[in-house]
């Protein structure tokens, strides 16, 4: 199956093509990050349509993918630091890094700070995941896009900082600045906090709504395509609402003020601690927050709510939680997605409603990636 979706891929790529463009990064088709900067951003557009269509055939039809700024719009960027190089992963080669001077879907104030950065740390041992030994394994930049605020995280595999006052100056320009223990095996870019260098959060702003970003809380990657959704998913939502997967209450804060009361459930602590903060910090007093596990959550209070919104994770909904969710007497699901294949699975089991409305937004500019949003609404 795997082959034949990557074949049908190819063939995509092929027909969008048309006369091609000259990539923005000069690391392109090197790196592992983007795969369509030779293509014109319109015929992405087209492609993602066509590949949507294709897909979602016999459930819903896609007239037309919301673009967003097709370069210099992530919030977020990962970048190794391997074998003496500080980048990102070679296409088609995990094992191997790419030595980054500037990444182009990057925001400008990012890329400024990680170009100073690759000079600053130049004498610090970076990480074998290969022989598991070293010390700093990733540095990761994030930044919000309407407040402007930078963030630099450093994940390290020991619990000691040996930057010294290396960075002593750097953080005057920067608002945050962590650093994060990855002290095990598996190659990961979070951790637990082992020092704050500085203030350890950002603040991102929407419609007026400020949300705290903190090292390993979850946060959309584009914050101008997310704000649409979320202006549209707003519009969608009334009376009792259930935000399932709510990390940093960013949707449940957002659609407040149009529904009687918002429930957010999310399974990370760290998160719905910054989600409380936030609530209380933008004075909204009609969303409440808990930690549980998502499923027994809707198992104990299936009969509460009027309107349920899912942004689960690319693995979609379990069946579990499919099977509960069809017990509840919802008038309407808003469900956002990042994968649009679980997306059509989740849709077709939950027999019990019908999409009304969806839309498609490009998320991800110059990589293969689209969302998905759709407005289901009970059967007659």
């Amino acid at each position: 199956m795997k082959k034949k979706k990557r074949k049908y891929f190819v063939e995509l790529m092929d027909r969008h093509t048309g006369g091609g463009c000259d990539p923005e990064c000069p690391h392109f088709g090197e790196c592992g990050g983007c795969m369509f900067q030779h293509i014109p951003y319109e015929n992405q557009l087209l492609l993602k349509k066509e590949y949507l269509n294709n897909l979602l055939d016999g459930i819903t039809i896609v007239d037309y993918v919301e673009p967003g700024t097709p370069y210099g719009y992530r919030n977020r960027m990962d970048m190794v630091c391997a074998f003496g190089k500080k980048g990102l992963r070679m296409q088609g080669r995990y094992r191997q890094v790419v030595d980054i001077q500037s990444c182009a879907i990057m925001q400008s104030a990012s890329n400024d700070k990680f170009i100073e950065l690759r000079n600053l740390l130049s004498g610090i041992e970076d990480y074998d995941y290969l022989q598991h030994s070293g010390y700093l394994r990733y540095i990761v930049l994030r930044q919000a896009r309407f407040t402007g605020q930078v963030m630099t995280n450093f994940v390290v595999s020991v619990p000691e900082n040996r930057f010294g006052f290396i960075l002593y100056d750097f953080l005057e320009g920067v608002d945050s600045s962590s650093i994060l223990l990855s002290d095990g095996l598996a190659d990961l870019s979070f951790g637990p906090v082992h020092q704050t260098l500085k203030k350890g959060f950002i603040t991102e702003s929407f419609d007026g709504i400020e949300y705290m970003i903190t090292p390993n809380s979850f946060f959309q990657s584009n914050s101008e395509v997310a704000l649409a959704m979320y202006r549209k998913i707003k519009s969608w939502t009334s009376g009792r609402t259930l935000d399932l997967y709510s990390g940093v209450g960013s949707i449940s804060l957002f659609v407040s003020s149009a529904a009687e009361k918002v429930t957010g459930v999310e399974i990370v602590q760290e998160s719905v601690d910054t989600a409380r903060k936030n609530a209380e910090n933008n004075k909204i007093d009609n969303v409440n927050f808990f930690c549980a596990d998502t499923l027994s959550y809707v198992k104990d209070n299936s009969a509460s709510f009027d309107t349920l919104i899912l942004d689960p994770p690319r693995s979609g909904m379990h069946p579990k939680m499919i099977k509960e969710i069809r017990n509840m007497k919802l008038d309407r699901i808003i469900y956002m997605s990042c994968n649009p294949s679980t997306f059509r699975d989740d849709v077709k089991a939950l027999e019990e409603w019908e999409i009304e409305t969806f839309e498609a937004y490009d998320m991800f500019p110059q990589t293969p990636h689209v969302e998905t949003l759709a407005l289901l609404k009970r059967k007659q």
